[in-house]
């Protein structure tokens, strides 16, 4: 498995480029909802001014209150503050309600909105990216960060304009007290907040260490919950095994948050009472202030009441500078994520028509970032009407050559001619509807035995004709006997869904071939979970599909390689090989010493008494 980039790496990156990601940050929160995001904004920072309205009015009643025992002070007068002080917290209720229910609806809005560019990029991506390990590692710290981190970034901006809208009108009331105390109150907070950022910061390093060993770990327990094999584990007797390799990773993530739990108590304690001397030095300033007479009762209610106000709208200032940071961090995740560079399916001249001829010259092809030629020199041609096998070890580029003619790879030299055409002129998405194919590990989609078929082609989901002729055609019939015929939900995933046996699954599969009109099949180990008469049935049904067709097998039973016009041997990664049965085994090379070696192992099953499944016809 590759391991996952440095987990420092993205703390490295330049002022301007955390200045980029902001705006990127922000234009994804505003576009997912103009509405909802200005409501927010709006009533956080209106509703920022409120804590000094009310400390001055509260402050204005306290004086009255005092004063009153003099006959100085109406009854009217009283209750004209009351009912300021009183409209002030309504209306404050008001702002903190709709604020909140816009936050919530743009939250999900978002989420919706970036899960969709998300989506919308692993769709855009090429088949060779699905099959790095890094590019997984990108994806899951993408998903992971998608619910809360471009809300955070957006809220925490907002949060700082209110909470300096705040500080300032707050500390405005307690300077008035003396000198030196707001500035006291205001140190006071600092020591909290270097301790929750820089462990904030740590925090995020831990993440990005794990991120390779936690997907090794989810990957455990999936083994140990899968309903597919849950058979094999249990026979061979792995749970344990399993089990303790789970149980080791977890230990090791836990030691790492022992520590910086540990370490963040410590210092978080130690900012805690540097905080706590700090105020009250500024407390024993007032009561100095307070025993001269020079502060009313109402002035004194501001500094009791302004530390916790001065302190947690300081707190909430720079934790919310520091948050931006931390969350900028992660959304450099996604933004990495979103930037991997994309394949479109749709660049190119429009393929019309079907594919009477392919040809390969001098095709090779190795993965980027290495240095081996998966394939290399490779060239043959296969015109309609004809079957063309590949035959090899495993690891010999079988699959790879498939990935190349359909169009999920590119060659990385040589050339790949359509009716004489170059295909990379082409787009691919419109070659690739002229191609059908059935993967060595076909999709088991769970939905029901309708849509199994039909999404080889979306268009024609409805139509019933089409999805029945596929099945017949693929000898599928057991979906006439399911609960529901081909509506019948599939797989074990979803409430009232059948499972099917491994046979089963692989008939619909060719079901799903033969659906979509193409003038190319490409059937890769198309009988391997079939049993004989399954497996006689279904080379039948491929020798009726060559007669008018360009037909592709790939396969490691020679009985179904022998009905092939051409047979190409592949070993490592070169054609070792060609021509048809005949001419492979009069020729006495590769080819005729696999056959042979099968036709042996048949034969002595035979002499055993055994029946065997599938032998060379």
């Amino acid at each position: 498995m590759a391991r996952p980039q440095n987990p420092v790496q993205n703390e490295n990156v330049a002022l301007s480029h955390r200045l980029r990601d902001l705006l990127s940050t922000l234009g994804l929160v505003w576009h997912a909802s103009p509405r909802h995001s200005f409501t927010y904004a709006a009533t956080t920072l209106i509703g920022s001014a409120l804590p000094a309205a009310n400390l001055y009015v509260g402050k204005l009643l306290l004086d009255e209150v005092a004063q009153a025992a003099s006959g100085g002070v109406t009854y009217a007068a009283l209750l004209t503050l009351l009912a300021i002080q009183v409209a002030l917290g309504v209306f404050g209720s008001l702002l903190s309600t709709v604020g909140t229910a816009s936050q919530q609806l743009l939250g999900d809005s978002l989420q919706h909105s970036v899960s969709r560019r998300i989506l919308d990029k692993a769709s855009g991506l090429s088949v060779e990216a699905f099959e790095n390990a890094e590019t997984y590692d990108r994806l899951q710290q993408a998903y992971r960060e998608v619910g809360s981190r471009p809300l955070g970034v957006a809220t925490q901006l907002v949060g700082l304009a209110g909470a300096a809208v705040t500080l300032v009108s707050v500390g405005a009331l307690m300077a008035r007290l003396g000198v030196w105390v707001l500035p006291l109150v205001l140190l006071a907070s600092v020591p909290g907040v270097i301790v929750s950022n820089r462990f904030g910061i740590e925090g995020y390093r831990m993440l990005r260490r794990q991120t390779h060993d936690a997907r090794v770990q989810n990957y455990l327990g999936s083994l140990l919950t899968s309903d597919t094999l849950v058979k094999e584990v249990r026979l061979f007797g792995f749970e344990g095994h399993l089990l303790g390799r789970w149980r080791a990773y977890y230990l090791g993530f836990r030691k790492t948050l022992e520590d910086l739990v540990r370490r963040r108590s410590v210092w978080g304690f130690s900012a805690a009472l540097a905080s706590a001397l700090l105020i009250g030095l500024a407390s024993a300033l007032i009561l100095r202030r307070a025993a001269d007479g020079q502060i009313s009762v109402g002035d004194f209610s501001i500094f009791v009441l302004g530390i916790a106000q001065v302190q947690g709208t300081v707190s909430n200032l720079l934790n919310g500078v520091s948050g931006i940071y931390q969350n900028l961090l992660y959304m450099r995740n996604l933004f990495d994520f979103l930037e991997l560079p994309s394949r479109d399916l749709d660049a190119g001249e429009v393929w019309s028509g079907p594919i009477d001829t392919i040809e390969f010259k001098n095709v090779g092809f190795r993965y980027p970032l290495t240095e081996r030629d998966v394939l290399r020199g490779v060239n043959f041609s296969v015109r309609r009407g004809q079957a063309l096998a590949l035959v090899g070890e495993n690891g010999a580029g079988k699959t790879t050559l498939v990935k190349l003619l359909t169009r999920l790879f590119e060659p990385s030299s040589g050339t790949i001619l359509l009716n004489g055409m170059d295909a990379a002129r082409f787009s691919p998405r419109s070659v690739q509807k002229q191609m059908s194919i059935i993967f060595q590990d076909f999709g088991q989609y769970q939905m029901s035995a309708r849509e199994n078929v039909a999404l080889a082609e979306v268009a024609r989901l409805s139509e019933a004709g089409g999805v029945e002729g596929a099945v017949q055609r693929a000898g599928a019939e057991f979906v006439d006997e399911l609960p529901e015929g081909l509506n019948t939900p599939l797989g074990r995933l979803f409430q009232g869904g059948r499972q099917l046996s491994g046979g089963q699954w692989q008939r619909l599969a060719l079901a799903r071939l033969y659906f979509r009109d193409a003038s190319v099949l490409v059937f890769d180990e198309p009988t391997a979970a079939l049993d004989a008469r399954a497996e006689s049935d279904t080379i039948e049904a491929l020798r009726a599909q060559t007669t008018d067709r360009i037909t592709l097998l790939i396969s490691h039973r020679f009985s179904t390689v022998r009905l092939a016009d051409q047979i190409v041997v592949l070993d490592g990664g070169v054609i070792a090989e060609s021509g048809s049965h005949a001419e492979l085994i009069e020729r006495g090379g590769q080819y005729a010493a696999l056959y042979n070696l099968q036709a042996r192992g048949y034969g002595a099953l035979e002499q055993m008494g055994a029946e065997p499944v599938n032998g060379p016809a």
